[in-house]
């Protein structure tokens, strides 16, 4: 045999080599790919609607593929797992909570998981309002516990600014809750909202410079906050915000009590419209009629508005103020002047 016949049987055994070769990857690639889209597909086991599924630190794709399955969302865990493990994202799935529609393919889902395309309820702490009011809303809104919201805030004080030694607050996490609308995954933890709801507090002190006022002033952030809750709740209107702060500065300067009603609609845990004189009496360090200086701690969280009338108050002689029909306040400089217009305004 010459050696052109030997070089052509050569060739062709070579190519008949890798044709078999090709055969065998090829056909048992065509053969799970073929598995994966039957039992990937899930429309003729899963329930019908969307549904939440809560991924939680930790969890395995294996993990994930069973809690699917116990909710009726895969009918395969195996082939869930193994979807995972073709598109290379097996150990991307993100943690959070899922609303999953039913009927939806394993690599439909997989491609959900790793994007971390998790459900968001809005959220909304007004502001002024307490812990105790933030948790109520809370729970009301579907969004957690509110006894356990209540007692993470108790103790609740990763910023230096928040740390206290009184015995007396009821909440180290009061007033350090920003006032504003969020985007919260649904079924994260009460702690984990308070983490953000503090977070977002610390964001917007330093993005607005007010942890460098107090500093320039010469001022701790906690007694500002403090001040500036009273503030928050006494005012109706902004504009009025400055000169209220100056008349509690003006009463903390001359050792005067702040004998702000607002401190013992904070010891009743309710807002009442009127305060009597019985209420004024109430035994309280946070009782501002009956106590000199400022309260244990903030009594709600203030917004930005009323933090930035602490740090730039009106300069006053007015010494008392009192509320008009519309919401706005008459100020006076003494007692007998504060008394006429109480008079006046019936």
């Amino acid at each position: 045999m010459d050696e052109e016949k030997r070089s052509k049987i050569k060739l062709c055994l070579k190519q008949n080599w890798y044709i078999a070769l090709a055969v065998l990857i090829v056909v048992p690639l065509l053969g799970f790919l073929s598995w994966l889209r039957i039992y990937g597909n899930n429309k003729d086991f899963a329930v019908t609607g969307s549904h939440l599924i809560i991924v939680k630190e930790g969890m395995t794709t294996a993990d994930i593929a069973q809690l699917l399955h116990e909710k009726k969302l895969v009918k395969d865990p195996v082939a869930f797992r193994l979807e995972a493990r073709y598109k290379g994202l097996a150990t991307k799935l993100q943690a959070g909570p899922y609303q999953i529609k039913g009927g939806l393919s394993n690599g439909e889902i997989v491609d959900v998981m790793a994007k971390g395309r998790i459900r968001l309820m809005r959220f909304t702490v007004p502001e002024g309002y307490t812990v105790v009011k933030t948790a109520k809303k809370l729970e009301a809104e579907g969004l957690g516990s509110a006894e356990k919201f209540i007692a993470a805030a108790k103790n609740y004080a990763p910023y230096d600014y928040m740390q206290t030694e009184d015995a007396n607050v009821l909440f180290k996490a009061e007033g350090f809750i920003y006032p504003a609308t969020y985007e919260l995954p649904v079924g994260i933890s009460e702690e984990k909202i308070l983490s953000i709801l503090v977070r977002h507090f610390d964001e917007y002190m330093h993005e607005e410079n007010i942890l460098q006022g107090c500093a320039e002033k010469g001022l701790k952030l906690r007694d500002v906050v403090n001040l500036a809750a009273m503030v928050e709740l006494e005012a109706v209107y902004a504009e009025e915000q400055p000169r209220i702060a100056g008349v509690f500065l003006k009463r903390l300067e001359i050792g005067m009590p702040i004998q702000s009603d607002t401190t013992i609609q904070y010891v009743l845990g309710a807002q009442k419209e009127i305060i009597t004189f019985e209420d004024t009496k109430i035994k309280s360090p946070y009782n501002t009629y009956q106590n000199p200086g400022l309260p244990p701690g903030p009594i709600g969280s203030p917004g930005m508005s009323a933090i930035k009338a602490v740090l730039a108050p009106e300069k006053t002689e007015y010494l008392y103020f009192v509320a008009e029909k519309d919401g706005h306040h008459r100020f006076s400089k003494t007692y007998n002047e504060h008394l006429r217009a109480i008079r006046e305004i019936g």
